[in-house]
């Protein structure tokens, strides 16, 4: 599942909290390794957080990336033929979207790339769009079942849990060591309640995947 122009997408960046108080953002770890099986399966079945008449209407207005995915890939006329050709990744999206408050799983669309070789390569790889270079963007990216990149989107998905407990960690140690209970322990112009709304909106991408009980 491409998420691209999602409103809120997990960040390959790290993000920590200072003995000050100021969220610092890291570079992002090394680049995703080439896992790739060849299958052409995601390819055969991307498919969007947006209705199709969303994302063509992004792309009537001038939506790049929107634009760059309609180029190439083309919807399937229902799902039931997209399940015809993929019907093991059909169902994951759907279960995905039927566990998704912004997805309504019965007007999900796929799509197909007609450049797919017959040996599951890219016949256009040096052209292809941002968000097939980009797949999986993260660890909850609904790739197909016993793609080459499970093991990788496992170790993100921990690493990005890391984070976020950490986060939440030092949060709680400021805030244990505040004098007042309302403002930073060594900086008395920065409130605990900014703090946490700052820290709060950083892990909001990753609240759909149950962040708050990490």
């Amino acid at each position: 599942m491409f998420n691209f122009y999602e409103d809120s997408t997990p960040l390959a960046t790290t993000v920590s909290l200072s003995e000050t108080g100021e969220l610092i953002e890291t570079a992002a770890p090394p680049p995703i390794p080439d896992l790739c099986h060849k299958c052409g399966r995601c390819c055969k079945s991307a498919t969007t957080f947006h209705q199709h008449e969303k994302v063509t209407a992004l792309a009537a207005e001038g939506d790049f990336e929107a634009q760059e995915f309609l180029r190439v890939f083309k919807p399937y006329p229902s799902i039931e033929a997209a399940r015809a050709v993929v019907p093991e990744q059909v169902e994951q999206v759907l279960e995905v979207a039927n566990r998704r408050d912004d997805m309504d799983a019965e007007k999900v669309t796929f799509y197909y790339c007609d450049h797919v070789t017959p040996e599951g390569l890219c016949g256009i790889y040096e052209t292809r769009p941002r968000c097939c270079k980009d797949a999986p963007s993260h660890g909850w990216a609904a790739m197909p079942p016993g793609c080459g990149f499970d093991g990788w989107q496992f170790l993100d998905r921990e690493r990005q849990k890391r984070m976020i407990r950490d986060l939440k960690s030092q949060a709680h140690i400021l805030a244990a060591a505040s004098l007042d209970g309302v403002t930073h322990p060594t900086r008395h112009d920065v409130s605990l309640e900014a703090l946490e709304k700052s820290i709060d909106e950083k892990i909001k991408p990753w609240k759909r995947f149950g962040a708050e009980f990490w």
